[in-house]
């Protein structure tokens, strides 16, 4: 008696799907060599340790791979999303998130000389076509924004902006006040519109992941100049950004907006986390684009960060109790046992700090202290009007202190009150702490979904670290600042939901909009 088997001969459309796949495994070998040639040649000539660095990141590149491998399809599965939610305002935000990309640095005389050279339409075309956009969809009520642009906190900022084009009647540089000034406005008219469309909190949602997704292609954009450009890219130790130019600041910022998104997410204070591997290789992404910036400020202003979500989470609390509980007799007993591991660490701490600067650069942060001064000189002679807004730093400041390639005063605080005194202070300040209040009052409120409290849980600590950051940089005043903008959104979607809502509410399903698997 014999026994048959049936062999089964594969179709046409498997093996044209073993070729792909064996097709993209050969791709991603090429590249993954180059990559560990790159960093070979990069890292072994570097620094006298420099094959044994090189041999330490080909090791945790591994696991690295192994993990991005896991994230690749949970990163598609968001990019689908996306897709299936796009609508009117996402193309108007990337050209704005367009416009703020800089392909070239100028100084005072050559911005006064010629103001509109061919970079500068870059800037100004992308905003030209928004600002046209929100026309056309007032004129045809699509939605009618113009309510929402002088209402709430949306309305704060459109005060701040009509106190600004006043101020290019006497500014030092009156066309250079009034086109910053409407341009400003313009990304304020473009917050009003999302806001007066928005049907649901899920709106704010896909704007965050939206502004998001510029934050991590900046850094993308950042790290591929690093093998072309490798000098350039790593100027003076720090990461950077060549073309487009983005400082050391910037990559900083971005790193730790990435790292904060990442671990509200994967540490979330309602439900279960999803998408883990997507968010830990997000955070590991933006901890070395943040740690290679070498940027005290962006690192400081994160740690806060860190706080405010461990604060809220009661998981995260947990973990750091019993962390510090195990670690803190074996930190105890090796300090009591080692004066020389103190001071090593002291002195490790310090040069960190310091990043390489003489003590006079640190203790005037870097310059900056010396700007501020002068900017206040300056203030007191205008006191009731400032010097006018978005021209006093760059040409009344910097461009007098011989500096003129710097284009703000590194302080959103100085920037504002030097440009138009305490009338713009005053809403410039109001619309900030509007947010802080409502972002609160929702994660401390059980009248708001918890998806609702999860999101506003993100805002307030992403707004924390934007704000220490604020009185270092210029992070709320420039423009544009989108992340900013869109965490003021939702605070102004909280403050209409609470005053339309006296119960706890409940979060309508959307016929446009798909919930993300965070909040499914």
């Amino acid at each position: 008696m014999s026994l048959g088997a049936t062999v089964r001969t594969p179709d046409a459309s498997e093996m044209n799907a073993r070729r792909r796949s064996s097709l993209w495994l050969l791709v991603f070998f090429v590249v993954f060599g180059f990559s560990i040639a790159v960093a070979i040649s990069m890292l072994a000539g570097s620094q006298p340790y420099g094959a044994l660095v090189a041999a330490g990141a080909i090791l945790l590149m591994i696991p690295t791979v192994w993990l991005a491998v896991k994230a690749f399809p949970q990163g598609l599965s968001k990019l689908r999303l996306l897709r299936q939610n796009w609508t009117w305002w996402h193309p108007l935000w990337f050209l704005i998130f367009f416009s703020i990309l800089v392909f070239r640095i100028r100084d005072v005389d050559a911005a006064k000389a010629n103001p509109l050279d061919a970079w500068a339409m870059t800037r100004v075309l992308p905003e030209a076509f928004v600002s046209l956009s929100l026309i056309i969809r007032l004129l045809l009520k699509k939605p009618n924004w113009l309510k929402a642009l002088f209402t709430g906190i949306p309305g704060l900022m459109a005060i701040y902006c009509v106190i600004c084009v006043a101020s290019s009647a006497w500014s030092v540089n009156a066309s250079w006040t009034a086109y910053k000034s409407l341009e400003f406005l313009a990304d304020v008219s473009l917050l009003a519109a999302i806001v007066a469309s928005a049907d649901s909190f899920l709106t704010y949602q896909n704007l965050l992941d939206w502004t998001f997704t510029f934050y991590g292609l900046s850094l993308v954009g950042v790290w591929s100049n690093l093998p072309i450009w490798p000098t350039e890219a790593m100027d003076g130790g720090r990461l950077t950004g060549v073309i487009p130019v983005e400082a050391s600041n910037s990559v900083g910022t971005s790193g730790a907006v990435l790292c904060i998104v990442a671990l509200c997410r994967l540490w979330p204070i309602y439900g279960k986390a999803k998408s883990q591997a997507w968010y830990i290789l997000l955070l590991i992404f933006g901890m070395v684009s943040m740690v290679l910036s070498q940027t005290r400020n962006a690192e400081a202003a994160f740690a806060i960060a860190v706080l405010m979500v461990v604060f809220f989470n009661r998981q995260l609390r947990k973990i750091v109790v019993i962390s510090t509980a195990v670690l803190a007799p074996f930190v105890t007993v090796s300090l009591l046992l080692s004066q020389r591991m103190w001071e090593k660490g002291w002195e490790l701490l310090v040069s960190f700090a310091e990043r390489d600067q003489s003590s006079s650069a640190l203790d005037s942060l870097s310059g900056r202290t010396a700007w501020w001064a002068y900017g206040m000189e300056q203030l007191s002679k205008h006191p009731f009007t400032g010097l006018g807004a978005y021209a006093a730093g760059r040409f009344a400041v910097l461009g007098k202190l011989g500096v003129g390639a710097a284009a703000m005063m590194h302080s959103d605080w100085v920037e504002v009150i030097i440009g138009t005194s305490f009338w713009g202070l005053i809403p410039f300040a109001g619309a900030l702490i509007a947010a802080w209040w409502f972002l609160f009052r929702c994660i401390r409120s059980n009248a708001f979904a918890p998806e609702q409290r999860q999101l506003a849980l993100e805002c307030f600590a992403l707004l924390g670290m934007l704000t220490i950051h604020s009185f270092f940089n210029d992070e709320l005043s420039w423009h544009c600042p989108l992340l900013y903008f869109a965490i003021l959104g939702y605070a102004e979607f909280i403050r209409v939901q609470r005053k339309r809502d006296a119960v706890p509410v409940a979060v309508p399903e959307p016929r446009t909009w798909q919930l993300d698997a965070e909040y499914s």
